[in-house]
């Protein structure tokens, strides 16, 4: 009579979870790289600064959050959503080249979560970005 065998685990399809975590930093260090620094994206701005109030439908505040960036910062303006749908996110890299390029000092601005409840659902998230910033620009140096 033969003696017991253990049967081998197949190996998983895909990455272990080693290898996952090596990829996840690279696609971090990545998204940093593509992001770049706020001066070298906008090159007149010395400091740019973001409030930021989340509202419930029921207009109850869930979040506050501030955001600071100086010249060599590297500035990420994506913001998730902390409302019901726990995907839902926020882009203001758009408002703000649209701020920086007008020379405004400071603008407000707002923004509804347009993502469904869940899957399937008509109803959306419709939590609230409120958001404010001031924008300090570079000294113009005189044309001689």
């Amino acid at each position: 009579m033969p003696g017991y065998f253990k049967k081998r685990r197949k190996a998983a399809p895909g990455p272990n979870k080693n290898e996952q975590k090596v990829l996840r930093r690279r696609e971090l260090e990545n998204r940093d790289r593509v992001a770049g620094t706020l001066g070298n994206r906008f090159p007149s701005v010395e400091r740019l600064s973001i409030e930021l109030v989340f509202l419930s439908p029921q207009q109850q505040t869930l979040d506050r959050q501030s955001r600071s960036f100086e010249a060599a910062d590297v500035c990420d303006f994506g913001v998730s959503c902390p409302g019901r749908c726990g995907v839902g996110s926020f882009n203001l890299e758009a408002k703000v080249e649209k701020v920086v390029t007008a020379g405004e000092a400071s603008s407000e601005s707002s923004g509804k979560c347009q993502e469904p409840m869940y899957g399937g659902s008509g109803e959306v998230c419709s939590c609230e970005l409120r958001c404010k910033m001031s924008v300090t620009y570079l000294p113009e140096e005189p044309a001689s």
